[in-house]
């Protein structure tokens, strides 16, 4: 299952529980979300990298600092909907202090939750 449909199905979950939608507000924060932008860390999601190019802001144009190899560990610190409507997580990368947004597309949710930054 790709992480943006395990996502939509936590979010569906998380509404019916009453916490945060993932969702709808997301393209509104986007504006805040930039090239050299960092997000708080609000969120436990563990993930695995399927493949991935880590990036200084939440857009592919945004530019690259590492390469990240299939099956490495990425930690959620929170994620948020750019002005295309694509979802990005930023976090940090295996044990180290590494740390940029992977668009979720590259990523697969190992446990936890991403919550909007």
């Amino acid at each position: 299952m790709s992480f943006k449909k395990a996502l939509v199905a936590l979010a569906a979950t998380t509404a019916t529980l009453g916490g945060i939608v993932v969702g709808g507000a997301g393209t509104a924060n986007a504006a805040t979300y930039d090239c050299g932008s960092s997000g708080p860390n609000n969120s436990n999601g563990e993930l695995k990298v399927v493949v991935g190019h880590l990036r200084n802001g939440p857009f592919a144009s945004c530019p690259q600092t590492q390469s990240v190899a299939g099956g490495t560990a990425f930690h959620a610190w929170c994620g948020v909907y750019n002005t295309s409507g694509n979802f990005w997580v930023y976090g940090r990368v295996g044990s180290g202090q590494t740390k940029g947004w992977i668009f979720s597309e590259n990523l697969s949710l190992t446990s936890g939750t991403v919550n909007i930054c």
